[in-house]
């Protein structure tokens, strides 16, 4: 693991609060111990690096082997306050383990590549899936905005198809209608596959 003095001055070198996550997530994959599938930046956060940080969240969500996680936040400072969010108060970032396991398709993860490691980020197709399910099920409206969002700014690379028999599945097809007709208002072209 990179010394806790390495993190500091790579983190707070820069202003911008989607880049210091970006940085912090680099050096951490980078630093734990090597698996077949290193940390995966999930939810929010996910969803602000890929809009550039025009959507702002308080903590990245990460999905890792929960004892090697919190080994590596102890030695860099982090303190666990509530149940899962461990935070840095100098580095001003805050890290929730969400799990050991990874619920969407690792395939069609992305990873980013860094000065300072690799970053894995969760897939655009799941992360506009999850939002669906909670703006449907938990009823959180600002998540079917944030749907919209991620699918308008990455329409051209998303796997249509695999969203369709996705919503099926978790009974959001009519949550992804009702998106994919805002797309279309907007001017997006009308996608392969159902819904």
């Amino acid at each position: 693991m990179p010394a806790y003095s390495t993190v500091r001055r790579v983190v707070l070198q820069t202003e911008d609060p989607t880049e210091r996550k970006i940085r912090f997530m680099a050096l951490l994959t980078s630093g734990l111990p090597k698996q077949p599938r290193g940390p995966i930046l999930v939810g929010g956060s996910a969803i602000e690096v890929y809009l550039d940080g025009m959507l702002r969240t308080g903590d990245m969500d990460v999905v890792h082997d929960m004892k090697a996680l919190e080994k590596a936040l102890r030695g860099w400072r982090f303190e666990l306050g509530g149940l899962r969010a461990w935070t840095n108060e100098e580095l001003g970032l805050a890290v929730d383990i969400v799990g050991a396991d990874y619920t969407g398709s690792l395939d069609r993860t992305t990873t980013i590549t860094t000065s300072y490691g690799p970053v894995r980020v969760a897939g655009v197709e799941d992360l506009i899936l999850r939002r669906l399910a909670s703006a449907k099920h938990w009823r959180y409206p600002a998540d079917m905005e944030q749907a919209y969002l991620l699918a308008k700014a990455h329409y051209d690379r998303i796997d249509w198809a695999y969203v369709s028999m996705e919503a099926e599945r978790d009974l959001t097809s009519d949550y992804l209608r009702k998106l994919r007709r805002a797309l279309r208002k907007e001017g997006a072209p009308p996608a392969a596959g159902r819904g």
